[in-house]
C-alpha cells in the first residue's frame, strides 16, 4: 500500500508538473493552494483522501463566528415558541441544535467547494492565491453521517449502500415527523435540497462525512421569518464544518495541526 501510495502521488506531481497551469505558476511568483498541495505531497505527507480535503479563503473566515451567534441566539425565542404550543420534543431538539452550536468553535473551518489538488488542476481559474487562504488540510474519512434532526444532532454509523431513507428510519418517529424537506451537506460542502415526505420522496445516498438537516415544517417559528431563516442559514452554516474530526490543518504562516476534534 505504502508502495502504491508513492506511486501515486508521484504521477498526481508529474501530470501537474507537465500541465498549462505548471507553467503558469512557474512563470508567476505568487504561490497558489496548487503549490501547497504540491509540496505537501513532495514532503512525503500520509495518504490523503481528496474527498474530504478543504479550505478556508480569508472572504470567508471573519464572518463565521458572527454567523454561528446569531443562530444561536435565533433559536432561543424558537425553542421557547416550541414549548409554549406544546411541543416539549421539538423543544429539547431546538435547545440540542442550540447547544451544539454554542459548543463548536467557529474555526477551523472551510470554505465550500472543492479544493483538493486534482480538481484544482481541472479547473486552473479557479486556483486560489495561497496568501487568500487562511488555512487549508485535510481529513481522515470518518465512519460517520450527522444528522440535525427534530429531536437534536445524532451521529449515526455510516455503512456502504446507506441512503437518507435507511437513515431517517434509525431515528425515533417523533424526531422526524412532520418534515418534508431535507438539506444533504456532503463532505466538499456542496448542499442539495431533497425530499422526504411520502409525496415529494427522492432518492438519496449519503457517503462518510455527509450532514443532513432536516428543514423545520410549516408551523415552527412562522412568526418573523425565524423559520425561513434557520432553514436557509443553518445548512449554509453546517456546510463550513469540517468533513471529519481527525484533520491535518495548514495555515499559510507554516502552522500545522493534527488530530482536531470538532
Amino acid at each position: 500500500m505504502v508502495v502504491r501510495s508513492r506511486r501515486v502521488k508521484a504521477l498526481l506531481v508529474g501530470v501537474w508538473l507537465l500541465s498549462p497551469l505548471s507553467a503558469v505558476a512557474q512563470q508567476v511568483a505568487e504561490p497558489r493552494l496548487s503549490d501547497a498541495w504540491l509540496a505537501t505531497l513532495q514532503q512525503g505527507a500520509a495518504r490523503i483522501a481528496w474527498s474530504h480535503a478543504f479550505a478556508l479563503r480569508e472572504t470567508n473566515a471573519d464572518a463565521l463566528e458572527g454567523e454561528r451567534r446569531r443562530l444561536a441566539a435565533e433559536l432561543a425565542p424558537l425553542t421557547l415558541g416550541a414549548l409554549a404550543e406544546g411541543h416539549p420534543a421539538l423543544a429539547q431538539g431546538l435547545m440540542a441544535w442550540r447547544e451544539t452550536l454554542e459548543g463548536q468553535a467557529a474555526l477551523p473551518a472551510r470554505t465550500p467547494g472543492r479544493h483538493d489538488l486534482p480538481w484544482l488542476g481541472a479547473h486552473q481559474r479557479h486556483d486560489p492565491a495561497l496568501a487568500d487562504v487562511r488555512l487549508w488540510g485535510h481529513c481522515a474519512v470518518p465512519s460517520w453521517v450527522e444528522v440535525w434532526h427534530l429531536g437534536g444532532v445524532s451521529r449515526l454509523t455510516w455503512r456502504p449502500g446507506l441512503n437518507l431513507t435507511a437513515a431517517l428510519r434509525g431515528l425515533p418517529e417523533n424526531t422526524t415527523r412532520g418534515a418534508q424537506r431535507a438539506v444533504l451537506i456532503t463532505p466538499a460542502g456542496e448542499r442539495h435540497r431533497r425530499g422526504i415526505a411520502a409525496w415529494n420522496h427522492q432518492a438519496t445516498p449519503l457517503v462518510p462525512g455527509s450532514r443532513v438537516m432536516l428543514e423545520l415544517p410549516p408551523g415552527v417559528g412562522d412568526a418573523g421569518g425565524i423559520r425561513r431563516l434557520i432553514n436557509e442559514r443553518l445548512p449554509a452554516y453546517l456546510a463550513t464544518r469540517l468533513p471529519g474530526e481527525e484533520c491535518e490543518i495548514q495555515g499559510v504562516k507554516g502552522s500545522r495541526d493534527q488530530g482536531v476534534n470538532e
